[in-house]
């Protein structure tokens, strides 16, 4: 049998990624919602990032304890649930973080019409993606800062849809709830009402990953290959927002939202990165996360030891690759 070049060429190449993927290591990363916020997990799938690390990921959305508990049981190797990961680990689970997106929260809460400022949230619903997660802790934490107690509002959840939270909004279902930028964007075109940008207020790193003590032991090397893959797509969010918001028309299904407004949701969500390569926070906001993420909601009296929380050597050696290229 005779073949041509060019069929010669298609043999070799199917042959190539056939056993690129027969021997693909397959990964599964969670992350609480199918949000901006982690469009980096997408991005990083559909820009090959991951592929070029050897992996076949799966990307899960779970937040919260439940996706903490996916993780400790083996289910997923990588979570996005890094502030339930490390309130777990108070707690004794064999979590660490490893890694953080961005140096300040990306969060808006948007509210109803009705309301115009953080105190007339009192005896109002308050919606969050899980009781117990971060969005419920940031949303508590700002309703006490406006003179608000806990008690004082009813916390429902919603789900991670944002199309969900937008509609109990709308519906007066729920008097405020916290949106990425892309969600928040729609969420004005709805007539909602931003409030306050949460990064204005809590400066903590934020969407950090956790993994287990045992995959940190046994398989470090696959650690930081899930973390340059990550690594290159923040960075290509950053430097190409309008390929990004592409990713995000098909991965995220935003209700009600054009390209040209993701792209102005990008370009605000990664005003959160830190300057350079990001991934690792500043040894001060190390301390922040350990005094508003883990000693002050928990009520912990004694100071908590960073080297029990994170694992940080893989991000900072990924970031040194990054700097000297």
């Amino acid at each position: 049998m005779t073949v041509g070049i060019h069929g010669f060429l298609c043999i070799a190449l199917c042959a190539s990624f056939c056993t690129t993927t027969a021997h693909a290591e397959k990964i599964r990363t969670s992350i609480p919602g199918a949000n901006l916020n982690y469009l980096s997990v997408y991005s990083a799938d559909e820009r090959k990032f991951f592929r070029d690390e050897g992996f076949e990921n799966e990307t899960i959305a779970i937040g919260g304890p439940a996706g903490i508990a996916a993780l400790v049981s083996g289910d997923v190797d990588f979570s996005g649930a890094g502030g339930s990961g490390l309130r777990g680990a108070v707690r004794g689970a064999p979590l660490k973080a490893i890694f953080y997106q961005t140096e300040k929260p990306t969060w808006y809460l948007v509210v109803h019409p009705s309301i115009s400022r953080g105190a007339d949230l009192k005896g109002k619903k308050i919606g969050v993606a899980l009781i117990g997660d971060s969005e419920d802790r940031f949303i508590t934490l700002f309703a006490e800062r406006s003179g608000v107690a806990p008690k004082e509002i009813t916390r429902i959840s919603l789900g991670t849809g944002i199309t969900d939270k937008i509609l109990g909004l709308k519906s007066g279902a729920v008097s405020a709830v916290v949106l990425d930028p892309a969600g928040t964007v729609a969420a004005e075109r709805e007539g909602l009402r931003k409030l306050v940008f949460m990064g204005d207020i809590f400066t903590l790193p934020f969407q950090g990953y956790v993994v287990t003590h045992q995959k940190l032991a046994e398989n470090p090397a696959q650690v930081k290959r899930w973390i340059r893959a990550m690594t290159r797509s923040l960075l290509f969010i950053r430097e190409r927002p309008e390929d990004a918001a592409d990713i995000a028309m098909r991965r995220l299904r935003i209700r009600n939202i054009t390209k040209p407004m993701l792209v102005e949701a990008i370009r605000s969500y990664t005003r959160a990165f830190p300057a350079g390569v990001p991934g690792v926070p500043s040894a001060d906001g190390v301390k922040s996360i350990l005094e508003n993420e883990l000693r002050i909601p928990l009520k912990l009296d004694k100071p908590l030891i960073a080297e029990n929380f994170f694992d940080l050597r893989w991000a900072e050696e990924v970031r040194k690759e990054f700097e000297t290229r």
